[in-house]
């Protein structure tokens, strides 16, 4: 019994301030009544919302980004081999009958 009250004691000494706690996001504020304690959370989620929204709406049109030097005006010649490369790809790749006979589909999905 003596090593149980030991450890309780231990761990109790150990124990984080009630503070410490709060600001780690653990436990709500003890000096804020519990009802009032949601429409904190509310209140706190819907203004990061409209400031979210308001930045968005705000936010600037890529024309705007190219005359700040921020993105380039075109995407370069490394976006434009990807594209090249990607189409082709696309362009060679075998329809459903040809998948069918190497075994890899089982039956021509219809093309609704």
């Amino acid at each position: 019994m003596a090593a149980t009250e030991s450890k309780l004691d231990n761990f109790l000494s150990h124990r984080p301030e009630a503070q410490e706690l709060v600001d780690r996001g653990i436990m709500k504020d003890p000096k804020v009544a519990p009802a009032l304690q949601q429409h904190m959370e509310e209140l706190s989620k819907a203004k990061i919302q409209d400031a979210l929204r308001h930045k968005i709406d705000h936010r600037p049109t890529r024309e705007e980004l190219v005359e700040q030097k921020i993105l380039e005006p075109s995407m370069g010649p490394a976006f434009q081999k990807m594209q090249d490369t990607l189409a082709s790809k696309i362009n060679e790749r075998p329809d459903p009958e040809a998948l069918v006979q190497q075994g890899i589909l089982t039956d021509i999905p219809n093309k609704d």
